[in-house]
């Protein structure tokens, strides 16, 4: 009985890409008597959702409460993420209440979609009572979650609250990474404060961390809008000794 759904399931690991034919054949089958698992769901869910076919993956997880396989968190997640990279952060938000209310508790990864979804629509406050609230339940945020508010804060201008997030996530024995450390200097720059991002550039070197080409875009592009040529022309000549290669795109957004 489980293996039509056992060849569905390996079609799928191996990159299918399902589409409303795929949930036609998952209704034929189940009609017909067939047991989908656990994964098998998981995997067509979040092949959907990678899809872009959020709606199409909701009607699927309803499907599901129904039957004997219960939804879990990873397939709340899947479910979550994709709609708040789709701006769709009320549904979100109303998935997420519903999880909770069956007793599924949320993790690390469906606090950072949710907080992701909040910053993309501009809803920094939100996103930061999520924060709040996800440490007051014990529930650690992690580098990327620490790094989606630093990204937000900085391209609103609001360095001094991306530097708040960034003690916080220092306090709790985070390090930041490159990304992070760029985003802070992109953030300066695009406030014409170049020797803020300067300071943490340097201490970006300070700390071992290997400025990447991004690093060097970053800066050499805020010397040049500052008129600072001959810092721009110093990071430029440092890159080559470290065989960093800026790309075309880098070179020209300098001038």
């Amino acid at each position: 009985m489980t293996y039509a759904f056992s060849i569905l399931g390996k079609i799928l690991k191996m990159g299918y890409q399902p589409n409303i034919k795929a949930l036609y054949f998952h209704d034929d089958l189940i009609t017909k008597g067939f047991q989908l698992d656990h994964v098998s769901y998981g995997t067509l869910i979040n092949r959907l959702c990678k899809m872009g076919h959020t709606t199409n993956a909701l009607q699927l997880l309803r499907q599901l409460k129904q039957g004997s396989v219960k939804p879990d968190v990873v397939i709340y997640n899947t479910i979550i993420d994709s709609m708040c990279k789709a701006k769709l952060v009320d549904d979100a938000c109303e998935l997420f209440s519903e999880m909770v209310n069956k007793g599924i508790f949320p993790d690390v990864v469906t606090y950072s979609a949710l907080i992701y979804g909040f910053c993309i629509v501009n809803k920094l406050k939100e996103a930061i009572v999520l924060l709040n609230e996800m440490v007051s339940k014990n529930i650690n945020p992690n580098v990327y979650t620490f790094s989606i508010l630093i990204d937000a804060f900085c391209k609103e201008g609001k360095m001094k609250e991306a530097k708040s997030v960034l003690a916080m996530m220092m306090k709790q024995g985070m390090k930041p990474d490159v990304v992070t450390y760029n985003t802070l200097m992109d953030g300066f720059c695009l406030r014409n404060e170049v020797s803020k991002a300067k300071y943490i550039f340097n201490t970006m070197v300070q700390r071992g961390m290997m400025p990447d080409v991004k690093s060097y875009s970053i800066m050499i592009n805020g010397f040049c809008k500052s008129e600072m040529v001959d810092e721009a022309i110093k990071l430029f000549e440092e890159m080559y000794l470290k065989n960093i290669i800026p790309n075309t795109c880098n070179i020209q957004h300098s001038y």
